[in-house]
């Protein structure tokens, strides 16, 4: 019965090492993870991009963002590379259509979210994209 406590308890530190050692050193802003919340939901409210969010976790979070849980604490951005002037999708948008009222051209909405095919055909409703004027993603 002592075994398995200790097995169980190295196991938990085992995944928090890993969590620890996984989260980046140079991050600018984070947040905790609350009960319900997806990367969606965590982008909107922290005007994060969907991509940024998963790029600067993908030590932490896998790529279809089910592994979140409570009390986790998951970067926004990297210092000098941290958009935080964002939209998030809704039904009817298109990659012109938010370029133009963000005052941008459809280049730059691109190269901040390199997940965005050029077609745009491949972003959803919910999706945050970039839409600073200034080119963040190298």
């Amino acid at each position: 019965m002592h075994a398995s406590f200790l097995t169980v308890r190295l196991v938990v530190l085992a995944a928090i090492a890993s969590v620890v050692s996984a989260f980046p050193a140079n991050c600018d802003r984070n947040v905790t993870v609350q009960s319900g919340d997806t990367c969606d939901a965590i982008s909107a409210a922290n005007s994060v991009s969907t991509y940024q969010l998963a790029t600067v976790n993908s030590g932490i979070i896998d790529s279809a963002c089910d592994n979140l849980f409570i009390g986790e604490v998951v970067c926004l951005g990297i210092t000098g590379q941290d958009c935080n002037v964002t939209h998030v999708m809704q039904t009817g948008d298109t990659c012109y259509s938010v370029a133009t009222a963000a005052g941008i051209p459809l280049n730059t909405l691109l190269a901040n979210n390199p997940n965005v095919n050029t077609n745009c055909t491949n972003v959803y409703p919910g999706e945050v994209l970039c839409t600073a004027s200034q080119i963040y993603v190298n």
